[in-house]
């Protein structure tokens, strides 16, 4: 994972304000979690007008590692919610960064955790392989618009599925999992 700043810092619940991507581009968030933290990040409309929790976007799972996911345009903050199991104030870092920005997808890759994976090639297949445990892979448009679900399972799972060419993959999955493309 190529490490960007994640310069809001807190400790149990909290709030943050969202750095939007410009328009033409999604956003993305990126978290780190202390090793014995676990929270859930939900998404947040709190305008004058308006206050409203949105879906959860996010689930930071014990360990030190960082975690992407997709922010939908509607939300101007993040709210951490800490589990309640694992570390009474888990500590969290987080930071925002453009979609175009992420390391692209090449051939192949793997991780433990979610995440954002940025795809520029055209059609193609994509195998999948998941260790025991669910896992969610859906594919996003570039610019943005609605998630069409690639597999979701729960594990041991192996198998193909086609990517319809360029975009963003999100994966939601906190167990062993890897992508390689065909």
């Amino acid at each position: 994972m190529e490490d960007i700043e994640l310069p809001h810092r807190g400790w149990g619940n909290g709030t943050v304000p969202v750095s939007h991507a410009p328009k033409s581009e999604t956003t993305v968030v990126e978290i780190k979690g202390g090793t014995l933290a676990g929270f859930y990040v939900y998404g947040l409309i709190n305008t004058p007008d308006r206050l409203e929790q949105g879906r959860m976007l996010v689930k930071h799972n014990l360990g030190g590692h960082r975690v992407r996911a997709i922010v939908p345009r509607e939300y101007t903050h993040l709210k951490v919610k800490k589990m309640s199991n694992g570390s009474p104030f888990p500590r969290w870092k987080i930071g925002f960064r453009a979609a175009g920005s992420l390391p692209k997808l090449v051939k192949s890759v793997e991780g433990r955790h979610p995440d954002v994976l940025l795809y520029t090639g055209e059609r193609t297949t994509l195998k999948l392989e998941v260790g025991k445990g669910y896992a969610g892979f859906s594919h996003r448009p570039l610019s943005g618009g609605e998630a069409t679900p690639l597999e979701g399972c729960d594990g041991p799972f192996r198998g193909t599925v086609e990517l319809p060419g360029p975009g963003l993959i999100e994966v939601d999955c906190l167990v062993r999992w890897s992508a390689t493309l065909h």
